[in-house]
């Protein structure tokens, strides 16, 4: 493999540091999974990526009135609440990161696979340690519906940590 692109990162790294991604998608799930991060796994001279991957927004329905017209208004209207999103997730995760000094970076992007694509950014980043939290759904509904993390934990080549969701008492 080749020598991972660290340019994205506030300080420059460390020979031994240890490259951390930690998959994030808004939920409450994803944001456990990096409060565990913090609270347990953080080491002082962690990479970290935190990674955002994005379905691609699907071009809204044809208007029936105006049959083969794109409605642009309505479309550009997703694209900018989606990007409105992001940008504050990105915001949220860095005034976190940067609070406890962590030398990180925020990645994002749209893709067709989530899993698969989580998976790749670790491969080409040369991750050590890959975090990701779960719904918690049952085997059922798993099988039926797909889960990302049990696609990371089946496809990825490094360590994942799978946090579960927190469970009420």
């Amino acid at each position: 493999m080749g020598e991972a692109d660290y340019s994205g990162f506030l300080r420059p790294t460390t020979s031994g540091a240890r490259s951390v991604l930690i998959a994030v998608d808004g939920s409450e799930h994803s944001k456990n999974a990096f409060d565990h991060y913090l609270k347990w796994l953080v080491r002082p001279d962690d990479l970290v990526t935190i990674y955002h991957a994005i379905e691609p927004v699907s071009l809204p329905s044809m208007s029936i009135n105006n049959l083969g017209t794109v409605p642009t208004d309505e479309w550009s209207k997703i694209l900018q609440d989606n990007l409105k999103r992001v940008k504050q997730l990105e915001s949220d995760y860095c005034r976190d990161c940067h609070a406890k000094n962590l030398n990180y970076q925020f990645l994002y992007e749209a893709v067709d696979q989530i899993g698969a694509a989580i998976v790749a950014m670790a491969e080409k980043y040369q991750v050590r340690l890959l975090v990701v939290g779960t719904r918690g759904l049952s085997a059922l509904r798993r099988t039926i519906m797909g889960s990302v993390s049990d696609y990371v934990l089946h496809h990825s080549s490094t360590a994942v940590c799978v946090i579960p969701n927190k469970t009420e008492n």
